[in-house]
């Protein structure tokens, strides 16, 4: 296990929920299309091979994994399907599934091309090719906002003294149309499609006009870096904003180099929730930019984002799926795919990317919600257009665990009043076309998302949290 998947569950949804910016700022947006054709995947090994030893000296057996992942992703990429089924076939029929083959001469000096290499990677494309493929039924849109710059605290040696510096977004981060960051996604995005029936993600890149900040906690050998994801979210006009299914927030690395030196684990990244339950993915650019100290030494190179970083993305996602569908208890403690013994009796495998594997196809591809319904942004109204009224009711956080998630919420003198079973009370108002929380409230001001339908409110959104109306 990788502490850096430590992450994962350290983000507090209330402190991630935000308000949205208005549309007049001078921020950039693009969506993300296919950039001119680069190298191919046979001049980028060659370049890999050769910058590292020569082909020789990768043992066949991680050299033919390798190649099979990237290969079959542009097979796959390219509309091959047959080809790309083929080769993985061959792959996992040389290199059976859950086997210690896998771990036998792991590990490359420096280099950082997935543990075991590439199986990740190999297993979301085998469950890509076993599934139909549908066509394109639809879009989801996975904004990643970049900060430009930062104000970055961050410990000093040698006695970890912190200071705080303004620093650049790495320009490898947006150079050639985000290259980067679409080479480290490709994988991720073919693999939704897939599991949701033919959802395309659509990568939109959101650069802000403005710096973040970047902070930092330091506590039991661990030092846990972010960025002020709440207001990198806030910044992102309102016309982007409502059309977003998945948040991803970039910003200059809080770390030293690459941690080396400190006596700490550095953690920069992991799985958030903002406005109605929405995944947030908080990273810095170090993590596509340089490997950290734990996971190799040196620059990224491309075969390596390809290799790794669907590991990545897909491990923080799936603490998404487990916790929008709780139901199956897949989740119930942190990480608990890492012990063996608490999986359930029908799974079969033995490692994270097996257990990922068995939730979708025992599990969640057939859950109620489905999983394209349930990735799906929400259709929210419009609180400006609602008269006070609209809102006055009883409402749940479900499950119910304490008093703080059942709410009546009441009207005086034509105010609203969030009270909780546990007689802490506090003021919402209109304004700014939105529902927010007044100055009272414990957590801060904050707006809250409304879903409901034909003007009727079905539930509040607070702090990533819904509290749906009780009959």
């Amino acid at each position: 296990m990788h502490r850096s998947t430590l992450v994962a569950l350290l983000a507090l949804p209330l402190a991630l929920a935000g308000c949205r910016s208005s549309d007049d700022d001078d921020d950039s947006t693009s969506v993300i299309e296919p950039s001119p054709p680069g190298p191919t995947t046979a001049e980028l090994l060659d370049a890999f091979y050769a910058a590292n030893g020569g082909q020789d000296a990768f043992p066949d057996t991680r050299a033919n994994a390798l190649e099979a992942l990237l290969y079959a992703q542009d097979e796959l990429t390219a509309g091959d399907r047959s080809a790309a089924r083929a080769r993985v076939d061959a792959i996992f029929e040389a290199m059976p599934m859950s086997t210690g083959v896998w771990w036998q001469d792991s590990g490359y000096g420096g280099l950082n091309i997935g543990e075991p290499v590439a199986y990740y990677g190999l297993r979301m494309l085998d469950l890509i090719l076993d599934l139909p493929d549908p066509g394109t039924t639809g879009t989801l849109q996975m904004t990643a906002v970049v900060a430009p710059c930062a104000s970055v605290t961050r410990p000093t040696l040698p006695d970890h003294v912190p200071e705080t510096v303004d620093l650049d977004i790495a320009p490898e981060i947006l150079a050639d149309d985000a290259r980067v960051l679409r080479v480290s996604t490709d994988l991720f995005r073919a693999w939704v499609k897939a599991i949701t029936n033919g959802l395309e993600v659509e990568l939109v890149v959101h650069t802000m006009s403005e710096c973040t900040t970047v902070d930092y906690t330091d506590a039991d050998g661990v030092v846990i870096s972010y960025p002020d994801a709440q207001a990198m979210v806030a910044s992102v006009p309102s016309s982007v904003a409502r059309s977003t299914d998945f948040w991803w927030v970039v910003a200059p690395s809080g770390v030293p180099g690459d941690g080396s030196g400190y006596d700490r684990h550095f953690i920069t990244g992991g799985m958030g929730v903002t406005g109605p339950g929405l995944p947030l993915f908080l990273s810095d650019d170090g993590w596509f930019v340089r490997k950290p100290e734990h996971l190799g030494s040196g620059p990224y190179s491309e075969i390596e984002l390809r290799a790794y970083q669907p590991q990545w993305f897909q491990h923080e996602f799936m603490h998404h799926l487990y916790r929008t569908w709780p139901a199956f208890g897949l989740e119930d403690e942190g990480h608990q795919w890492f012990d063996r013994s608490t999986w359930p009796a029908d799974f079969v495998g033995e490692w994270e990317p097996d257990y990922y594997n068995e939730s979708l196809t025992r599990r969640l591809l057939d859950a109620t919600p489905s999983l394209a319904e349930g990735l799906s942004a929400l259709e929210l109204l419009d609180p400006a257009t609602l008269d006070v009224d609209s809102f006055a009711g009883e409402y749940q956080r479900l499950p119910v665990e304490n008093d703080w998630h059942e709410v009546p919420l009441t009207i005086s003198d034509a105010s609203l009043r969030w009270t909780n079973a546990a007689g802490v009370s506090w003021g919402l108002e209109i304004r700014d076309g939105g529902l927010w929380t007044e100055d009272d409230c414990p957590y801060g001001v904050s707006e809250l998302d409304v879903e409901g339908a034909g003007g009727a409110v079905e539930a509040l959104w607070f702090g990533g949290e819904r509290y749906g109306r009780t009959p």
